[in-house]
């Protein structure tokens, strides 16, 4: 299940964000000015974080997507809470009928009960979320450890049908501070909604119908449930208003699409036999992102990194690189470095998790006749056996890894004794942060700067012997240089030699 193309923006911040932050700011100034009018843009603050809580589409505590573009004519049918035998084979039934593929959020304990569903439910072709395993309407208000293992256990028991969701819906929309560590720990991406009829669980089907069909826009995320709250639940009565709703959306000029269609990202994925690794939210977000990777980077922040790399590389590499030398980039995106790597080296191996930009550098290898460009796509550990190389390098990809001296641990057999690592990372620097290619932390993808002393630290464990560590680029009042150039030669012995 790849991810299909998708807009991104460059903005780290969300609009609610700018306007809290706006709001303390005055709390700040009115306290040393006028401290009794500092009561007003406070109480404001508190406002803006409770409407935090109970709205995740303003995202104030985490990235949330809630609907598609605009300019496509799809909506999304979610339901949430089930599956229960009492309403969803009826509701299969009824989406079957109408050739309507949905999404549904489910709880992990009636996942375990009922199993039955949830094969039903994907051999029919719908897509499966992740809804918490109890399904605990208090739940972002617990601790974070409490959070994690309910998220966890949804996903443990939704494994055992050979998925692995990429989306979680919080109960009842209540988001929290700790969330998006939790998320990004389990592989799962915040999805919202755009309209909600506030049927309260199906507590209210009177008029739920026409509360959707009045309001829904192209790109909308409809929020329904498949839950029935009792007994005495009409289940007849529901399925009219689920058919009204799929019947008016198309009226309105809109084709109800699966959800990963209308946000243009996945939404489950397949497990492979044996693998318990999470998703690659990297590759998803390179692949979305592929056709317009090189113009992001000409975003006017970006490209003053993107410029002092280039600059560095072009001074640099040379002291490096030996000649007629093999050389393995890791990130290599869409070739912005490999190509100038290829003139001055005998072969280049570029590594990306993304197929799509692979696909990219290789047309622009064959357009300029680079015959010494091969490409591989997936992560280092999965690259196939094979000589070990001269260098290693990388270039504003390293930022992007979590645990880097694991990295390197990995890179090392890749590298002749004596070989070159050489790469180009984030510093302590807040422009950098601001600079990102895609606006990746925003997508779940976080961004790690490190100091020189720190990446020294890392290298000497990993077995490397630094060479050169210096900062350069865009600089801050603070921080000084935004990026850090490393160079290090392999070692002989084991890496436990230098620890």
């Amino acid at each position: 299940m790849r991810s299909p193309e998708r807009e991104y923006t460059l903005c780290p911040l969300a609009p609610m964000h700018v306007f809290a932050l706006g709001t303390l700011v005055l709390v700040a100034a009115l306290l040393l000015f006028k401290p009794r009018f500092a009561l007003i843009p406070a109480a404001v603050f508190a406002f803006l974080f409770l409407a935090g809580l109970f709205r995740p589409c303003l995202q104030f505590f985490l990235p949330v997507i809630c609907r598609g573009r605009r300019d496509r004519p799809l909506a999304a049918l979610t339901f949430d809470d089930g599956p229960d035998p009492a309403t969803t084979p009826f509701l299969l039934k009824l989406l079957a009928e109408h050739s309507v593929k949905a999404a549904f959020f489910v709880s992990g304990e009636k996942a375990e009960k009922h199993p039955e569903l949830i094969r039903e439910i994907l051999g029919r072709g719908h897509e499966i979320g992740n809804h918490t395993y109890g399904h605990d309407v208090f739940l972002m208000l617990r601790r974070r450890a409490v959070v994690e293992r309910e998220v966890a256990r949804c996903q443990e028991v939704l494994s055992k049908h050979g998925i692995r969701p990429l989306a979680f819906r919080p109960p009842v929309g209540i988001t929290s501070f700790g969330l998006f560590g939790i998320l990004l720990r389990q592989g799962l991406f915040c999805a919202g909604y755009g309209v909600r009829p506030a049927d309260y669980g199906n507590r209210r089907l009177g008029g739920l119908s026409l509360r959707i069909v009045r309001r829904i826009k192209a790109g909308d995320v409809i929020l329904l449930h498949d839950a029935a709250p009792g007994a005495d639940f009409d289940t007849g009565r529901w399925l009219a208003e689920v058919k009204a709703v799929i019947e008016g959306t198309a009226n309105r000029g809109l084709k109800t699409a699966p959800l990963s269609e209308v946000l243009q990202r996945s939404v489950m994925e397949s497990l492979r036999a044996g693998c318990d690794e999470p998703p690659d939210s990297v590759r998803f977000f390179c692949d979305a992102l592929a056709d317009r990777y090189d113009e992001e980077q000409e975003h006017v922040l970006f490209s003053r990194v993107r410029r002092a790399e280039e600059k560095r590389f072009a001074e640099r590499i040379g002291m490096f690189l030996p000649p007629s030398a093999s050389v393995l980039e890791i990130g290599a995106g869409t070739g912005r470095f490999t190509l100038p790597l290829s003139e001055r080296c005998r072969t280049v191996l570029a590594v990306d998790p993304s197929p799509r930009v692979l696909r990219l550098l290789e047309s622009k290898a064959r357009e300029r006749g680079a015959g010494n460009i091969d490409t591989f796509s997936g992560r280092l550990g999965e690259l196939p056996p094979r000589d070990p190389f001269d260098m290693v390098c990388s270039f504003s990809s390293f930022e992007y890894v979590a645990d880097l001296e694991k990295l390197l641990l990995q890179i090392r057999p890749f590298l002749k004794e004596g070989g070159i690592l050489y790469f180009i990372t984030a510093r302590r620097s807040g422009l950098r942060f601001f600079a990102q290619v895609g606006n990746a932390m925003r997508q779940g993808i976080w961004m790690h700067a490190r100091s020189r002393r720190r990446v020294a630290g890392m290298l000497k464990r990993a077995g490397f012997s630094p060479v050169s560590l210096s900062s350069f680029g865009p600089r801050t009042a603070i921080a000084g240089g935004s990026l850090l150039e490393a160079a290090a030669r392999k070692q002989d012995g084991s890496p436990r030699d230098f620890s």
